[in-house]
């Protein structure tokens, strides 16, 4: 399947989960997690007509930015619908939410990391650093998303895409120009 392919199947709000392969933190999230996803964004289209845009609202290191989601065409990943109580507000809620400092929590890393391995307990609430997944689904909550089942206070990518309840609408699995996969 090619990026090209897939571009008008996306929507604003709609989540995207990477399942990356390759580099120490999404191998580490990999293994702890038990599940193939290791970082999400929210997509939002931005611009009119042929200068149309996609791009995805994520949670870096070096803080929350808006990326050309062509930047990861190269990656696995997967698409899943907004929820529906989210699409109305979704978009600017990602506005409102970039507009602010939104630092990465990497201490929240270590907090995912001791709960799935050890049982160590999450706190009750998450303060206002975050991961990449955090980030996902505090944009989605301030919208109105109503999860299916609990999600923790400090939510891993697999939280956030479990909680949805439902399966990707979209899988993406670039092919080399030499007819293989991209692993």
């Amino acid at each position: 399947m090619n990026y090209s392919d897939i571009r008008a199947g996306i929507r604003t709000g709609d989540l995207i989960a990477f399942r990356k392969k390759h580099g120490l933190l999404a191998m580490l999230t990999r293994w702890i997690t038990k599940s193939p996803y290791t970082h999400t964004a929210l997509v939002i289209w931005v611009g009119l007509g042929e200068e149309r845009r996609l791009l995805v609202a994520e949670q870096k290191a070096s803080g929350a930015f808006l990326t050309p989601l062509s930047q990861y065409a190269g990656d696995d990943f997967d698409v899943f619908d907004a929820p529906h109580e989210v699409l109305i507000d979704v978009g600017e809620m990602i506005w409102k939410t970039l507009g602010q400092p939104v630092c990465y929590d990497v201490f929240d890393l270590l907090r995912i990391a001791a709960n799935r391995l050890i049982g160590w307990p999450l706190p009750k609430r998450d303060d206002a650093n975050l991961v990449c997944s955090a980030l996902s689904a505090t944009i989605w909550l301030k919208s109105g998303w109503q999860p299916r089942w609990p999600l923790p206070s400090i939510p891993a990518p697999d939280d956030v895409v479990s909680a949805l309840g439902v399966p990707p609408v979209l899988q993406f699995r670039p092919v080399d120009p030499w007819g293989g996969r991209n692993d």
